[in-house]
Order: structure tokens, then C-alpha cells, then sequence
């Protein structure tokens, strides 16, 4: 069978690979529909982590073979599946902080997302699977995951029905945030200087979107919050601008939560006596959990959330560098690959 698989040397190569075995409680799925994350281009962007690089967790698929003593699925179930499990018992789960869990870290899917055939080992089967509704397709359900990553930066960020939230950023990610946002009863903003982003965020439902570079944004934040200012920022894009921006849009006792690493370089200035005096919360958000999958999955199961407008291209996984090259210039929004 066929697999996007990590090279020594760096970069990525379709490669042909033994048919994973199963053994009890596990699945052997496949794989209809996985999506490409910012996560994938950040591994892929280094080569001394391709050795062992694993790829592609956004992923739906059908049942082929079932190991001794499964019950829960059966040849022929269309399921989604996420790629990592936390222990549950830890000091990190305990306090919130699942994608921290040395368990969380050390699970996977074999050999990965991007493949014709997947083994889903019984842990995954257990506690991150999820039998797919009959009215909801492989492609919507490969954005359970993504999604998941965004129900709990709210989940994180203590998001509160009618709190007002600027996101930053209206990429695949930002707009996913922004319409959990709304299914929670906030009032999200979307922020991003490029202008077809902004129509799709309108054409999602999402009227609040502003372009910072064309926008007084400072005085169309002041008229949504009466002068008070926003509840919090997630920021999909991290760059000095956009922090200092959103910065001094919080009102007295917000939040920023940080949802990406910094577009350039690695160090960024904060005024800590502003952020005293001020009472603000800074926050990050990294990854998802079994709790905010059930939840996104929730949504998309009931529509609340609208996912296949922001699939840009479908391809297959014989032109997985075209997707690299498209989503990682920008042009475009999603990428779904299928066998």
C-alpha cells in the first residue's frame, strides 16, 4: 500500500509500505478523506525531524478488518479517528493540559494519516473514534480533529456565551475558531488583512470581519464593546503587530490566548506591567483532547458549525507536494487529500 512517509535526508516521499497488522481491539481503516494541517507544514519545514516524521491526522475513513474482541465497530462503519490519546490520570490531564500528557505524545496512528490503510491501535478505538452519522461525509468529519483544537482553546480560554472575541487570523483555523465561537453564543471578530478570507468568514456567517490594514479596527472595536473593550483575542497569527494590536483592544481582566508559534523568529516583547496592572490572562492552546473531540464532532454532526466551504482543493495522495505548495503559499485555504 501507499504512504506519505518522513525521508532522512528531509521532505516527504510517497512510499510503498506493508499493510499493517492488527491485533485485538484494533482497527485497520481506510482512509477516505484527510485533511492537511499547519502542523504537517511546521514538521515538514525541518528536516531534522523527518526521520520517523509522521503525517496526517485530520482523517475519516471505512472499517476494512476488526481485531479479536471488538464490538463497537464493524467491517464496513465509516469512522474518524484522532491521532493521539491522553492518559487521563497525569498531572498534565488532571489540570487541563492533555496535549502535554507524556501519554498524549507518544500515541499514533501507523504509519500515519496520509495512507491507503491505517492501524487505529484498540486505545484510539476506545476513546478517540467516533461512528459516522449517515448524513455526514468523510470530508466533514476529517475536520473533527481541527476542530477539536479549537473547541478547546475556548475550552481554555474560559469563553463565556456574549463574550466579545477578535480572532486573528481568518485562515482554516481562525474561521473554525471563529464559527465555535458563535455556536458558543460569543461574538467573534475576525481579523485578517486578506480580503477574499474576510468574504468567506461573511459568507459563513460571521458578519464582524475587518481588514486591520484597510480598517480603523481600534474604533469598530470600541463601537462593538461600548468603549469597554474585547474579552479576549486567539491569535492564529503571532507576529509583534498582531499582539501589540490586539493588545491594547483588551478591556481590563481579558485574555489573549495563543494559538500558533510566532511567524518570525522565536522572541516576541510584552509589556508586563500592562498585563499586571491590567489583570490580563495569556494563555496557549495547543492541540485538542477526547472532551473537545466529542464536542466538535457534536457540531458538526448538527451543522453548527460549516466546514466544506473551506476546502479549497481535493487531491490525491500522488500530488501531496501540490498540496504542501498550495496550502503553505497561502493559496489555499484547505487542502483534503484521498487515496
Amino acid at each position: 500500500m501507499k504512504a506519505i512517509l518522513g525521508r532522512a535526508t528531509g521532505g516527504f516521499e510517497l512510499t510503498e509500505v506493508e499493510v499493517p497488522a492488527i491485533g485485538p481491539g484494533e482497527v485497520l481503516l481506510e482512509m477516505r478523506a484527510c485533511g492537511l494541517c499547519g502542523t504537517d507544514l511546521a514538521k515538514l519545514a525541518n528536516p531534522a525531524h523527518a526521520t520517523g516524521l509522521r503525517l496526517g491526522h485530520e482523517l475519516a475513513g471505512v472499517v476494512r478488518e476488526v481485531g479479536a474482541g471488538l464490538r463497537r465497530f464493524a467491517p464496513g462503519d465509516r469512522m474518524l479517528v484522532a491521532h493521539h490519546v491522553p492518559c487521563g490520570t497525569c498531572w498534565a490531564c488532571r489540570h487541563g493540559h492533555e496535549s502535554m500528557c507524556p501519554q498524549f505524545k507518544a500515541t499514533h496512528l501507523d504509519p500515519c494519516g496520509f495512507a491507503e490503510l491505517i492501524r487505529v491501535p484498540a486505545i484510539h478505538v476506545e476513546q478517540v473514534a467516533f461512528a459516522l452519522p449517515p448524513a455526514m461525509s468523510f470530508e466533514v468529519a476529517s475536520f473533527a480533529e481541527p476542530l477539536a483544537c479549537a473547541v478547546r482553546a475556548l475550552q481554555r480560554s474560559q469563553v463565556q456565551p456574549g463574550d466579545r472575541i477578535a480572532v486573528v487570523g481568518g485562515g482554516g483555523m481562525g474561521l473554525l475558531i471563529a464559527q465555535a465561537l458563535a455556536a458558543r453564543g460569543a461574538q467573534p471578530l475576525v481579523l485578517d488583512i486578506a480580503e477574499a478570507r474576510l468574504d468567506l468568514a461573511r459568507r459563513l456567517g460571521l458578519p464582524a470581519a475587518l481588514n486591520p490594514a484597510c480598517q480603523d479596527v481600534g474604533q469598530a472595536v470600541a463601537a462593538l464593546t461600548d468603549g469597554v473593550g474585547l474579552d479576549g483575542v486567539i491569535l492564529t497569527v503571532l507576529t509583534q503587530a498582531t499582539l501589540d494590536q490586539t493588545r491594547r483592544m483588551l478591556r481590563p481582566g481579558g485574555g489573549i490566548n495563543v494559538f500558533a508559534g510566532p511567524s518570525n523568529g522565536r522572541s516576541l516583547s510584552l509589556d508586563f506591567d500592562e498585563l499586571y496592572h491590567g489583570e490580563l490572562a495569556l494563555f496557549s492552546t495547543y492541540s485538542s483532547s477526547p472532551t473537545a473531540l466529542a464536542e466538535a464532532f457534536d457540531l458538526l454532526a448538527r451543522g453548527r458549525v460549516l466546514v466544506e466551504p473551506l476546502i479549497s482543493h481535493r487531491l490525491p495522495l500522488s500530488a501531496f507536494a501540490d498540496g504542501v505548495r498550495l496550502q503553505r503559499t497561502g493559496a489555499a485555504t484547505k487542502v483534503i487529500f484521498h487515496p
